[in-house]
């Protein structure tokens, strides 16, 4: 369109057939450099979307440093894909970085709602120690003391219940994290290795944009664990 308006401008000023053309070409070069420019644009924004604030001293270990880990790589992520030419890899990049800070968001929630169970195996085990001591005064109680003991026998017993599955949620949790904090490792590393490695006229270009595809599913699949999502997870 650019260049039909300046080959039509000069025509139209009589400056001849040589000069038109080059009115054209001169436009289409303009039109051309707009687009380049709106579209790296674009792959920035999509790349460095808004971050949830991510805080690790606000959470106990060791939710504290899965949570700096997985923050690590997001801003890794977010420089290469800031970094990349535009091209087939920039559109994987960019994809990788917005997959990767989802992730985030997945982790820091649930790293949240690991630290709100506490520690219930410290707990337990306080509480494992008061029943054993219970369970041994019934053994020699006199039949006036008896009921209370085994009411507060069963008291325990079943706050012992609690806290143990409390202790599983929390292992469960700790466990998914991890391996969703490794697999945003190997992805923010292995993007970095193949952004330097692959450079525009890469004439692998296309083996290289699926290794980091398969990353990003990988990521993906480790996310999917989550079900129903992290607010789920059951309290102490």
């Amino acid at each position: 369109m650019l260049a039909g308006a300046g080959v039509a401008a000069g025509e139209a000023a009589h400056l001849g057939l040589a000069v038109a053309m080059g009115l054209g070409a001169a436009g289409y070069c303009a039109r051309l450099s707009w687009a380049y420019v709106r579209r790296k644009a674009a792959l920035r924004r999509r790349a460095v979307r808004r971050s949830v604030r991510v805080d690790p001293w606000a959470v106990p270990e060791p939710w504290r440093g899965l949570t700096a880990r997985a923050a690590r790589a997001r801003k890794q992520l977010q420089q290469f894909a800031r970094d990349c030419p535009p091209g087939p890899l920039a559109e994987q990049m960019a994809r990788a970085s917005a997959v990767a800070a989802a992730a985030v968001e997945e982790q820091w929630s649930m790293a949240r709602a690991g630290a709100a169970l506490g520690t219930p195996l410290r707990g337990a085990e306080r509480v494992a120690a008061d029943l054993d001591a219970v369970q041994g005064r019934l053994r020699s109680a006199a039949p006036a003391e008896r009921t209370a003991l085994q009411a507060r026998e069963e008291q325990l017993a079943a706050e012992l219940r609690s806290l143990r599955r409390s202790q599983a949620a929390a292992d469960e949790l700790s466990a998914r994290l991890g391996v969703l904090v490794e697999r945003m490792e190997k992805l923010a590393a292995t993007s970095g290795r193949l952004l330097g490695a692959a450079g525009p006229a890469s004439s692998d270009l296309a083996s290289v944009s699926t290794h980091l595809e398969a990353l990003v599913a990988a990521l993906d699949e480790a996310r999917a664990p989550a079900g129903g999502g992290p607010e789920e997870a059951p309290g102490p």
